[in-house]
């Protein structure tokens, strides 16, 4: 593969936001223009007095919110995220989020649920108990990194818990796994894992040759990307990024390791750009950088662990690193650095990181044979020789959730993301899309039309950036209109974002927004 470093130039991302007008009297004098620092500070004091005023939201004596987030959002809108206390302790699955204005205006407030905590503040079962019943959860527990009594809070009551944060292996993959013990009885109450195990002369992509950002230092080019914060490549298990004296990587053969590492630094050099350029987000971590790759693993896996994407192979030993399953495991990391982490509901973290890893091969938009855009999960590296993953257009074909029902609490996660998945579709493409794209089964006899898939990128995003804590597919429905109405005044995009929930069968409620 020849190299040639990409220049990144000024992106000037332009989003449609809502346009709120100020009324004067005529003859008056036109008034200063409010800066970007004044702007934020009028947003920030207008959440912050809904969150603590007299209509903020009903809270129990001794709770209190703290803001922990601001985020540029839509125009001149701010998402301003909470957490919430009670009496000292850390309430868990609880946070809020604000939309508010730079003229102070309050668009929106939304919480997890309306379950009041009164709960004591000492626990009948102490740590050591604790520890004991929640490394049961573990196959294997290296160290409990931290832990801390917090109140637990879903959607049915609050509990005094223990939450324990074990370091170790389930029976196929790492995991750093938050534990819940019930500090009153001693139960597990819940448990939620950071660690997401899905599963260049390129293997997957192309035209050959393609272009990758590498380092030169002396005499040594190096797998490091020297534009995006800590991305760079190494050999599972060996240590150091892999480098040589000449910029050429790769053999084209997908389970030679230096090939793999051009695929992955592919995929994440794209998404990276997405991110910017699309939506706004300044890298996979939000704060210009991402995570580093290690492509290796003797297993037929791929995941992202917190801290770096580990990299296995399929059934016939090639290593997996299309680009819709590394933007996969990216996208884990997106969603965890987001406010409101984590969804609650099956289906919607691992649909999450479905949607980013199409996104990414969206961008990239190669052409045929390569891994072109399509709605198709892990169809390139073929798993397990059975063909794709999952098919978001009708995600039934692989088994998985086409339609909402009450049976997504307890469904597998995977299964469950056929919802979000086929929601994102109909969003993107339609029902009917034409063009060669495959139609998309609906679950009320309406059809769809679509809004294109860089608007759909926008609806998903924008809503992650409101999300707060518990959220469920009601609530990420409500997210994602209040998304699509800031982005549109027209309101089509609202009708179309509503229309493919509708048409997946996530009902409405009464707190969703309107737009006329």
């Amino acid at each position: 593969m020849h190299r040639r470093t990409l220049t990144i130039g000024t992106v000037l991302a332009v989003l449609v936001g809502l346009l709120i007008g100020t009324t004067t009297q005529s003859g008056a004098a036109r008034p200063r223009p409010t800066l970007a620092a004044d702007s934020r500070a009028a947003a920030v004091a207008a959440a912050d007095r809904a969150m603590t005023g007299p209509h903020a939201p009903t809270m129990s004596p001794g709770e209190r919110y703290l803001r922990q987030s601001v985020l540029a959002w839509i125009g001149d809108i701010y998402s301003i995220s909470y957490g919430r206390t009670y009496r000292g302790l850390p309430v868990v699955g609880a946070d809020a989020a604000v939309l508010a204005d730079g003229s102070g205006r309050v668009h929106a407030v939304q919480k997890a649920g309306d379950v009041r905590v009164d709960v004591p503040t000492r626990p009948t079962v102490g740590w050591p108990a604790a520890e004991r019943t929640a490394r049961t959860r573990l196959r294997v527990v290296d160290r409990v990194d931290t832990h801390r009594l917090v109140v637990r809070v879903d959607a049915r009551a609050a509990q005094l818990a223990w939450e324990a944060v074990l370091v170790g292996r389930t029976d196929n993959a790492p995991s750093r796994l938050h534990v819940y013990v019930d500090a009153s009885t001693g139960a597990v109450l819940d448990s939620v894992d950071e660690v997401h195990a899905g599963v260049g002369h390129s293997a997957w992509n192309g035209p050959d040759p393609i272009t990758i950002d590498t380092q030169h230092s002396g005499s040594t080019y190096s797998l490091r990307d020297p534009l995006r914060m800590n991305l760079s490549c190494v050999k599972y298990g060996a240590g150091g990024v892999i480098s040589k004296p000449v910029d050429d990587w790769g053999n084209g053969n997908p389970t030679n390791i230096e090939t793999g590492c051009v695929d992955a630094m592919w995929a994440a050099q794209k998404q990276f750009d997405m991110l910017r350029n699309w939506v706004g987000r300044n890298g996979q971590n939000g704060n210009g950088g991402t995570w580093p790759l290690q492509v290796g693993l003797n297993d037929v896996q791929i995941y992202w662990d917190g801290t770096k994407i580990v990299i296995g192979h399929n059934t016939n030993n090639q290593w997996l690193t299309s680009m819709d399953l590394v933007g996969h495991e990216y996208g884990h990391g997106i969603d965890r650095m987001s406010p409101g982490w984590p969804f609650t509901e099956r289906g919607l973290t691992e649909g999450f990181a479905d949607i980013m890893g199409t996104l990414t091969e969206a961008y990239a938009n190669e052409p045929a044979p390569f891994d072109t855009p399509d709605y198709l999960i892990g169809e390139t590296v073929d798993l397990t020789g059975s063909g794709p993953l999952r098919f978001m257009y009708d995600p039934a074909l692989r088994g998985d959730a086409n339609c909402y029902s009450s049976a997504i609490p307890t469904m597998d996660e995977y299964r469950a993301a056929g919802v979000f998945n086929h929601w994102f579709y109909l969003l993107a493409e339609g029902s009917h899309p034409g063009g060669g794209k495959p139609d998309s089964p609906t679950c009320i006899p309406t059809p769809v039309t679509g809004v294109g898939i860089r608007m759909a990128a926008k609806v998903v995003y924008q809503g992650l950036l409101f999300r707060a804590g518990g959220t469920n597919y009601r609530q990420e429905r409500r997210q994602t209109l209040y998304a699509a109405k800031a982005l549109d005044p027209t309101c089509d995009v609202f009708r179309k974002t509503k229309a493919a929930w509708d048409a997946v069968a996530v009902p409405a409620s009464a707190a969703d927004p309107t737009c006329t």
